[in-house]
């Protein structure tokens, strides 16, 4: 089995209108699309983990025309979103053309906010080769990763954000997690332009995400 992670470079005629809003918010992350579902009627039922605060979010999703209901979970500097919507064309072409006999799309995929969608397929050679030759033009497809499929890297339920990762990059730089400790959550706030308590949500997501997937790979190893 292979594991081949790519990104459709999607114009924007091509993406879903919040793909499109967040491409052009500067306060906005990357979507990922957690968990969906296909309906036998062709509506989807979709998770999502947005970066940002979601009223201008919402504002926006509400007048989209294929989205039939919805709900929202904050959560710190992000939330969590439930769609149901009818599955636009455009998403019905990009999941036609990676649906393919063994094969099989490993979540998250990512709405990244350069407006490419990042993908992780695993299946037989020929059945990742047939879903990258059945992308539709003019989607462009970069492989960004393949090799032999493996379990670990693919638990990206523990990844953390972007602006997870930007915390425990400035904690790192200031000294947060030396001994003795020579920097603060004030610090990694100052660095991010955000409240102490934001900084230190974001903080305490990263720990428990990176403590989570070191717990879950060792007990793994240990189990073989």
């Amino acid at each position: 089995m292979k594991y081949l992670r790519l990104a459709l470079a999607l114009p924007p005629e091509q993406r879903h209108p919040m793909h499109q809003f967040v491409v052009e918010s500067d306060e906005y992350g990357p979507s990922r699309q957690l968990h969906w579902s296909v309906g036998v009627d062709g509506s989807i039922s979709t998770i999502f983990r947005v970066e940002g605060d979601p009223d201008e979010y919402v504002d926006a999703l509400a007048a989209v025309d294929s989205v039939e209901s919805y709900h929202v979970a904050p959560s710190g500097g992000e939330f969590y979103l439930y769609i149901r919507e009818d599955l636009p064309e455009r998403e019905r072409q990009i999941t036609t053309a990676l649906d393919h006999e063994g094969l099989l799309i490993v979540p998250p995929i990512v709405y990244r906010v350069d407006g490419c969608g990042e993908f992780t397929l695993v299946g037989t050679s020929e059945a990742v080769q047939n879903a990258v030759d059945a992308v539709p033009e003019p989607i462009d497809v970069e492989v960004l990763e393949v090799g032999q499929y493996s379990a670990q890297p693919f638990d990206h339920a523990t990844d953390l954000t972007d602006r997870q990762r930007e915390a425990v990059r400035a904690a790192i730089e200031c000294g947060y997690y030396e001994t003795p400790r020579s920097g603060s959550v004030e610090d990694v706030a100052d660095t991010l332009s955000c409240a102490p308590s934001t900084a230190a949500e974001h903080l305490r997501k990263a720990e428990s995400s990176v403590m989570r997937r070191l717990v879950t790979n060792s007990d793994a190893g240990a189990s073989r």
